[in-house]
């Protein structure tokens, strides 16, 4: 699925603040996560690597051979490059978890940043939004475009190295499962804002 311009854009905007409930499409999917650290903290990590990888995907020549990574946060650039000792605890933690949990090595930022690639059909996925529970459980939301299968090892790599131990899903539901998660009679019942 190529994203386009508008597209990126919009998701943008998602990663700084919830969208509305009209906004949604039909389908959404989630990934239930554990994170070792309190949902605002884990929330901030999520948004500042998002924002930066996004803002790239709009202004960005990904033909170029070096992406520029200054915004990159540290600890998201250290955890993923050769640094990845220097990293902090949280992080080198996650990275553990996602090789364990998908059996395979850790993505190097480079790679990682080129997912966001706008000509690239790789990426399977764009972001919704983020809600939480009482019971410290945060749900990542996707837009996967009604499919049930599509790639996203980028997204778990980024859900463990912000800070948590566990990452499940993909799971496909209509859009009313996460409006009943930002009005609190779901599950998981408190947004973040």
């Amino acid at each position: 699925m190529m994203h386009e311009i508008e597209d990126i854009e919009q998701e943008r905007l998602r990663v700084a603040r919830r969208p509305s409930a009209p906004d949604a499409p039909p389908v959404l999917c989630w990934f239930d996560v554990t994170p070792t650290v309190p949902f605002d903290v884990y929330a901030s990590r999520l948004r500042s690597v998002l924002d930066v990888a996004l803002g790239l995907a709009l202004s960005a020549d990904f033909g170029e051979e070096e992406l520029p990574t200054v915004a990159v946060p540290e600890w998201f650039a250290a955890v993923s490059g050769p640094r990845f000792a220097e990293a902090p605890v949280f992080a080198r933690r996650g990275r553990e978890c996602y090789a364990a949990a998908v059996r395979g090595g850790p993505w190097e930022l480079h790679t990682w940043l080129h997912e966001f690639d706008p000509d690239s059909e790789t990426r399977g996925w764009a972001w919704w939004d983020l809600t939480h529970s009482s019971d410290g459980t945060v749900r990542i939301w996707a837009d996967t475009w009604g499919e049930s299968f599509f790639a996203c090892d980028e997204l778990r790599w980024l859900a463990y190295a912000a800070g948590s131990t566990e990452v499940s899903g993909p799971h496909l539901a209509k859009a009313e499962r996460w409006h009943e998660a930002i009005l609190g009679d779901g599950r998981l019942c408190r947004p973040y804002e």
